[in-house]
């Protein structure tokens, strides 16, 4: 739905860098408010993330979804219109009430705002829920207040995600997310060693900016043409072949087709060892087969 067709809005304001549970309690209220006032469901999300444009990263990789795996998680969770919105300098600098103003005003003809219990916006951080309710009650919008999320007594936050696949918790990342933790791309030629040891993997070109994994072997679920298998992942530099270029590559298991070009998506369960280096290939290949097994055994059948 295109946003000039929007004739009323429940809405909400965010990056929402990984739909974690959080964000999805916010969005089903967002949509549920919609349905039952017969409004549409919208949600104004930025990109690039604004701690990239303010220069608060860390690291290169570190987006939990990107603009498309996100726009069809918002998408599934009832969202009508999702305005993406370029953030920039200018931007950071612009106060509550203009923002207010041009984009979820005039743009998204805002009726009702739904925020998390953390959220502050415009300049400085400036525009709290006291802010944007007097703001509210001008311009005739009201504010929905939405509680924390607690996983283990501590509100779920795109930041505690980030840590716990960073520090290859995939177990905690999936509790925060609802979900176990992915990531798509397009599988590209590769050098072809799995396929002389015996076992062809898909060699996936990432997002460059998509939070990976601590680099090892992973049990996890491969998509491909709407079918999923089982899959062995391998994140790392394959020392053991040839080190340098970080690549990541997935055997699925049972499947023996040519994807050359084709989009994947893996899904993380549990990191089962990290990368190691091997004398020599037939001791690789011991390795491999030891790890498809445990895999294979380990994960239920999707």
């Amino acid at each position: 739905m295109a946003k000039d067709t929007v004739k009323g809005s429940i809405a909400t304001v965010g990056v929402f860098d990984g739909v974690h549970l959080g964000h999805v309690k916010i969005l089903e209220i967002v949509s549920s408010r919609a349905r039952e006032l017969g409004l549409t469901a919208a949600i104004l999300t930025f990109d690039p993330h604004p701690d990239e444009v303010l220069g608060k990263l860390k690291t290169q990789r570190f987006i939990l979804t990107t603009q498309h795996e996100k726009e069809i998680l918002i998408t599934n969770l009832g969202i009508d219109v999702a305005m993406v919105v370029e953030f920039t300098t200018t931007m950071a600098r612009l106060d509550t009430g203009s923002f207010v103003d041009e984009f979820l005003l005039k743009s998204l003809r805002l009726k009702e705002l739904v925020v998390g219990h953390d959220f502050r916006m415009g300049r400085e951080r400036e525009g709290d829920r006291a802010l944007l309710r007097s703001l509210g009650a001008r311009s005739g919008f009201s504010v929905i207040d939405v509680e924390a999320v607690l996983v283990d007594g501590i509100p779920v936050s795109s930041t505690r995600v980030r840590e716990a696949v960073m520090a290859g918790d995939m177990d905690l990342a999936a509790k925060l997310l609802g979900r176990g933790y992915s990531l798509e791309g397009i599988v590209v030629r590769g050098d072809g060693i799995g396929k002389s040891l015996g076992f062809p993997t898909a060699n996936i070109s990432v997002h460059e900016k998509k939070l990976l994994p601590p680099d090892g072997v992973y049990a996890g679920y491969a998509e491909v043409g709407g079918r999923t298998f089982k899959a062995a992942i391998n994140i790392g530099l394959r020392p053991s072949v040839r080190g340098g270029v970080r690549l990541v590559e997935a055997y699925l298991i049972g499947f023996g087709e040519g994807i050359l070009g084709a989009t994947v998506t893996l899904t993380f369960v549990v990191k089962m060892r990290p990368e190691m280096k091997f004398s020599n290939r037939e001791e690789l290949k011991r390795a491999i087969v030891k790890d498809v097994e445990r895999i294979a055994y380990l994960l239920e059948p999707q």
